[in-house]
Parts: structure tokens; sequence; C-alpha cells
């Protein structure tokens, strides 16, 4: 399944307006619009809606890199950092990288299940970061 694919199973994702731009691997961008129904009271993105992009595009880097895909996924945890108002589109991108994907997949083959911490990064279109956040995702074996 592609990642688009995989985000259309994904309601609140869907009803966001959420797009994958760029899907290479472990490597995910997801747009999200600045629209009336991702906006807070005074016309930024809505923290949660960027909240739901960078975990996101985390969970479908983990789940586009091959080695990864068939595991159940989900997010434990999460911590973000603003730094500026998102006043127009955005986007997150999550790379894993192959040291991750390494020690992820031994720990899959020990105990059944790792957690993953991966870090995503939501920009503006003129490339300022707006916020920083570190998802702390589940990976087991499906049963």
């Amino acid at each position: 399944m592609t990642p688009t694919e995989l985000l259309a199973t994904v309601p609140f994702a869907h009803r966001a307006d959420l797009e994958v731009v760029l899907a290479e691997g472990g490597h995910v961008v997801v747009r999200i619009p600045n629209e009336p129904k991702n906006q807070n009271h005074v016309g930024t993105v809505h923290a949660a809606a960027l909240v739901l992009a960078g975990e996101t595009a985390g969970g479908l880097a983990l789940l586009n890199e091959p080695r990864l895909s068939g595991y159940l996924l989900l997010a434990k945890g999460l911590s973000i950092r603003y730094r500026k108002p998102a006043t127009g589109a955005c986007s997150a991108s999550a790379t894993l990288s192959d040291d991750q994907v390494q020690t992820a997949l031994a720990a899959l083959a020990e105990r059944g299940k790792v957690d993953v911490p991966l870090s995503i990064e939501l920009r503006n279109d003129e490339g300022e970061t707006l916020c920083e956040m570190t998802v702390d995702y589940h990976l087991r074996v499906r049963t």
C-alpha cells in the first residue's frame, strides 16, 4: 500500500486534507493546508493540526520503509516545540535513518516489538521552521 493509500485509511487525516508530497523509502513529506477547518481562533494552523501532520509524516515514513512495512504501528507519545505561527500551508518532514531501521529490526527479531523515536520538522513555504517534534512510535509483530 502506498503512503497516499495508507493516508486515505485514516479518516481524521483525510478530513484535514493532508497530502503526501514526497515518499522515498523512510523519508516522507506531508503537506497540510491553512484552511478554515484546520485553523485556530486567530486564523493560523491549529496546534493540533500541526501535530496531526507531523505524526502522520513520521508514521508514514516508518510504514513506507520496506523493511518495516509489515508491522503494526502506533504512536506512543510525543513532544513538540512551537517556533512560529503557521500562517499558511506547511509541510511536515520525517526521515528514518538506516541505523534506526537496523536497530528496530534487531529488536523486532529479538522481542517482537520496539519503540522508535523519530524527529519531525514542520516548515512553511519559505523554509522557516514552524515547529519541531519527536514522536515515539511503537512497532510490533502483527498477530
